[in-house]
């Protein structure tokens, strides 16, 4: 409250001597020396007057010194008036200031303690103080002066001046009591006392009494300007609602002359009386001035919910948000209130995301505990409707509900709700274990555990989790509501141990479905009969894959064209399988006629029926097809083979030029290649043939080189044996060809391996370990080394398993060098040595002779290269993945997600998101990646809305993936920020920081809260006004 210092009128104290009494003083001098007696008073008597004259006039330095003067000349100190000298040369120090005025009055009152002038030294000194707003030292010295000797003018003035330094220095019952005492009579300093004692009475609370005083010296001028904010402040105070209203209302209309910051206060104590009549609409447009008027930390916590609750009664639902965002940091009720009010806020403009939210918060805190239970139904509520599962979702929620109020009115609507919620819920692990907590499941809560039991299953499925999958596959049959999803819960099965290779168990699980009652129903019931053939085709059991093929052929031709063609051809390898070569040929021939998938395939077992068949001219046919794969598919798998197999075809038919151009195009183009060393051996048997012993051994010299210690070296001599008698070579002869210990080393190495194939590793092991030892160069090294690898592997020693495969790929190729480089290569990745798991796939490329390997070796270089920060060639393997037709779907899903990250690194963001947006679809991790990667590109470009709806897919549609799931709330919070909702990023920064214990998401929150909090400071910063902005520019 401001205070209104009055300045009082100077007084001058100090007594004058009439001139005949100074004329009849002198003449009792005596009279010798008359004369000169004469002319020395005289001199004194012209300074005497001189300076009672510039003290008449205020020429106080002129007097002071003139006063000095005849101090200084004056022959009797006792004497009156030079005691008058000395008070009058003291009272002109005061005046002019001196800094040692006091010290001279002092002084005067410590010499002269019985001089009449005292009492006016001692008033002067407390009115100079007083003056000088020294109050604390005004009010001691007023204290000192006898207030009996005073005149009763002069009795008023002290008790006012010394009542008002003690108001000044917060002494308010001292200060009361002197101003009490001048109120008492009319009189000057009447409604200046009024106004003080008023003050007083209002600070002690006693508002009845501050305002009749107040209201008494309303029309006087000095306090025209003040009292009106007293009065409405005290009928506020005293709840005279109704004379506020009317009196706050007429004077804002009425007045014009108050200044701003009047303005603003009665007009947040006129719309404060009308909202305590719950008379909102009279309030707003008071409450409106006030708010606006207020600024920077005038805007309270109070008085932003009061602003922000009138705002919301008069449905002005985004002006309440703003202030009401204010009082929701408080942790009070009143926080918790505008919490509440927040949501309900959110509610009305359709946010409900942003409502549940807030009700989140407004439950979390027990200040009011009807708002608590509320808002905990009505945030479960919300999290149902929205389907949105963060971390206390929908189920968490309504069961925390039913437990903390199980009498509550609604506890019967909260159980229905967590009912449905079970059956959209996606988080289907959480739902079923809460599903699990209710004894008594009735058809309802049966037809949900079948559902969502079913959902998990699918969930874990997609996720490559077959075992947990099955589990709950087998669940959807405990409460068989639902025949159709009853029967498919085999289907699913089926799938899964088809994952797992379990093909017996597989079999199975497709024939119960196409035996249960509701399998008819199911979409999936036409691939049935193909899956059970493929399960059955994996167990060799042809005859009986073929029935299955067969029947899904003739019942549907329609179904699916991509299933269709591939049981066509699986129908052919059946039969190829079984030695019906010409009925495998007719397939195969259907095959190509639908220009199906995977011709290069096709045409390759074509050939090998061609060549196991007796039908006229098959040979020729067979090198026809092998031919048309090495022009139409130069990068084909079965290049290698072939070649090798054309190869031996010409040399059937004694076509031995072209046999030998073809084995050395592959020994040329591929000279790693398993192939490598048959190939050798079928030159050798071409050199004989064509009787070039010279080619012969120079071959057979190769063969001893690199391949001494492989049974092909055998193959080989049988060849070149009567070459090699005829010039007398049969010495050092290779290891593989003599029979020294190689019984001995067989039986060994057999029983080692024999145990590894069975999967005994432990056992296997150790033996693996004696061969190696003692045959280091033995006839297996290198097979002995890959099973060595594998035995290594299962026993976790992946550093030993990459030895292994590394010692495989050092020597010649082998038929185990494809599966060595990828063991290589995949336990490298694992280890994080990108470089040289790179080197391993590279080779892998080389090598592999499988389609899943070659795939393998693109898409584990594109990742290696990646990493390496290498994004061009990551890039080039990834699109050749993706645009390779045979390419399987789900690795063509791998390669886009990597093309996606590769072009968002790149910056080549609509290209990134192309690939993201086609990936969401297939959920699982790819999705939950591909949704948020959507979520950050939004963000990244300020398109804050649509960054805030993806990052709600993600969370709904990939609960369970937690570090997206985690990353997206992290963005949701940056987004608010973006968006500048401060209560909103607040309120999810904390939901996160109450329920993540991951470090670093913990760290995350931690640095945005600090950001949250600067923007929440800086809100409440005064803002300048342009007239503060040129008063500043004037002072400048």
């Amino acid at each position: 409250m401001e205070r209104n210092h009055l300045t009082m009128p100077k007084e001058r104290i100090h007594t004058k001597l009439p001139l005949l009494a100074l004329i009849a003083a002198l003449s009792f001098f005596p009279s010798e020396s008359k004369s000169q007696l004469t002319l020395e008073q005289g001199k004194t008597e012209r300074t005497w007057d001189k300076a009672k004259d510039a003290y008449e006039k205020n020429q106080f330095a002129l007097a002071m010194n003139v006063f000095e003067e005849y101090i200084s000349n004056s022959n009797d100190p006792n004497s009156d008036r030079h005691v008058e000298a000395h008070y009058l040369a003291s009272i002109c120090a005061l005046n002019l200031y001196h800094k040692d005025a006091e010290y001279r009055i002092d002084a005067f009152i410590t010499k002269y303690p019985e001089s009449v002038y005292v009492q006016d030294a001692l008033w002067a000194i407390a009115d100079h103080h007083y003056k000088r707003r020294h109050f604390k030292k005004s009010a001691t010295a007023f204290d000192r002066v006898n207030l009996r000797k005073l005149p009763k003018d002069k009795q008023r003035e002290l008790r006012f001046k010394r009542g008002h330094s003690f108001f000044e220095e917060e002494n308010y019952e001292k200060a009361r009591y002197d101003l009490f005492e001048v109120m008492k009579k009319p009189g000057t300093f009447l409604e200046h006392s009024t106004y003080y004692f008023s003050h007083i009475a209002y600070i002690n609370n006693k508002p009845q009494v501050a305002l009749e005083g107040f209201e008494a010296i309303k029309n006087h001028p000095d306090f025209a300007d003040l009292v009106p904010v007293y009065i409405a402040q005290t009928l506020h105070a005293t709840q005279q609602y109704s004379r506020l209203k009317t009196y706050g209302s007429n004077l804002l209309e009425n007045t014009s002359e108050i200044d701003e910051d009047m303005r603003t206060e009665i007009a947040r104590l006129v719309g404060d009386a009308f909202y305590k009549d719950q008379e909102f609409a009279e309030a707003s447009p008071f409450l409106e001035v006030a708010w606006k008027g207020t600024r920077g930390p005038g805007r309270k916590a109070e008085f932003a919910y009061q602003v922000g609750y009138t705002r919301y009664r008069m449905r002005q639902w985004r002006g309440a948000l703003d202030c009401l965002a204010l009082t929701a940091r408080e942790n009070n009720k009143l926080g918790q209130n505008a919490t509440y009010h927040i949501a309900d806020c959110y509610i009305q403009l359709d946010q409900k995301d942003k409502a549940r939210n807030a009700f989140g918060r407004a439950a979390s805190k027990n200040y009011d505990l009807e708002i608590m239970e509320d808002a905990l139904f009505n945030y479960a509520k919300l999290a149902f409707e929205l389907s949105y599962n963060p971390f206390d979702d929908a189920i968490t929620a309504f069961t925390k509900y039913i437990e903390k109020y199980p009498n509550s009115v609604r506890h019967d609507e909260a159980y229905r709700f967590l009912l449905q919620v079970y059956l959209t819920s996606r988080d289907y692990e959480r739902a079923l274990h809460a599903l699990d907590q209710i004894q008594d499941k009735d058809p309802t809560v049966q037809r949900s555990y079948q559902l969502l039991s079913y959902n998990r299953g699918v969930e874990l499925y997609q996720a490559g989790d077959y075992t947990n999958a099955i589990d709950y596959f087998t669940k959807v049959r405990n409460y068989p509501i639902d025949p159709k999803l009853a029967a498919e819960s085999y289907y699913w099965q089926g799938e899964s141990f088809f994952a797992m290779k379990d093909y017996k168990n597989a079999t199975g699980s497709y024939a119960d479905f196409s035996r249960s009652p509701g399998g008819y129903l199911s979409d999936y019931y036409p691939a049935a009969d193909y899956a059970r053939g493929y399960s059955l085709f994996k167990r060799k059991m042809y005859l009986e894959a073929l029935s299955a093929f067969r029947s899904y052929l003739d019942a549907y031709p329609d179904e699916n064209e991509r299933r269709y063609n591939d049981a066509e051809l699986r129908t052919a390898d059946c039969f190829y399988a079984k030695k019906e070569f010409s009925r495998a040929i007719n397939y195969y021939n259907r095959c190509l006629e639908s220009n199906s998938s995977g011709l290069d395939y096709i045409l390759f077992q074509r050939s090998m029926a061609y060549s196991h068949s007796e039908l006229d001219g098959a040979l020729e046919s067979q090198i026809a097809d092998l031919d048309r794969i090495l022009e139409e598919f130069p990068k084909s798998r079965f290049v290698v083979d072939a070649l090798y197999e054309s190869a031996r075809t010409q040399i059937e038919l004694d076509n031995l030029d072209d046999a030998k151009a073809r084995i050395n195009i592959l020994l040329e183009s591929h000279p790693r290649n398993a192939r490598t060393k048959e190939a050798l051996v079928d030159l050798c048997l071409i050199g004989i043939k064509q009787n070039k012993p010279e080619e012969v051994l120079e071959i057979w010299g190769q063969i001893i080189t690199s391949y001494g210690n492989d049974p092909i070296a055998s193959d080989a001599y049988n060849i070149v044996e009567p070459l090699l008698i005829d010039r007398g070579l049969l010495d050092n002869l290779p290891p593989a060809v003599g029979l020294t210990g190689k019984e001995i080393e067989e039986r060994l190495f057999k029983a080692a391996v024999n145990l590894a194939i069975d999967g005994n590793y432990s056992q296997a092991l150790p033996r693996l370990d004696e061969y190696l030892r003692q045959y280091e160069n033995g006839n297996h090294v290198s097979e002995a080394h890959f099973y060595l690898a594998m035995c290594l592997n299962d026993a976790s020693d992946a550093s030993g398993a990459l030895l292994a495969y590394e010692k495989v790929l050092s020597l010649p190729p082998s038929e185990f060098t494809e599966a060595s480089a990828l063991g290589a290569a995949t336990l490298s990745w694992n280890i994080g040595d990108y470089t040289r798991a790179l080197d391993h796939y590279r080779l892998l490329a080389e090598v592999a002779t499988l389609k899943a390997n070659k795939l393998e070796s693109s898409i584990g270089s594109m990742r290696c290269y990646y990493l390496l920060n290498q994004p061009k060639q990551a890039f080039e393997y990834a699109n050749e993945v993706y645009i390779d037709e045979s390419t399987p779907e789900s690795i063509k899903r791998t390669a886009a997600l990597w093309l996606g990250r590769i072009n968002y690194d790149a910056g080549n963001i609509d290209d990134a998101l192309e690939k993201f947006k086609s990936l969401v679809q297939y959920g699982g991790s790819v999705g939950a990646e591909s949704n948020y990667m959507i979520s950050q590109i939004q963000f990244d470009s300020e398109d804050y809305t649509n960054a805030e709806k993806s990052v709600f897919t993600l969370v709904s549609e990939y609960s369970t993936y937690d570090e997206w799931k985690h990353k997206g709330f992290i963005l949701l919070v940056k987004t608010y920020l973006g968006l500048n909702d401060l209560f909103q990023a607040r309120a999810t920064a904390e939901s996160i920081m109450d329920n993540v214990e991951v470090e670093w998401v913990q760290e995350a929150c931690s640095d945005l809260m600090m950001t949250i909090e600067e923007l929440e400071a800086a809100e409440l910063e005064p803002e300048e006004t342009e007239e503060e902005n040129n008063n500043e520019d004037e002072q400048d």
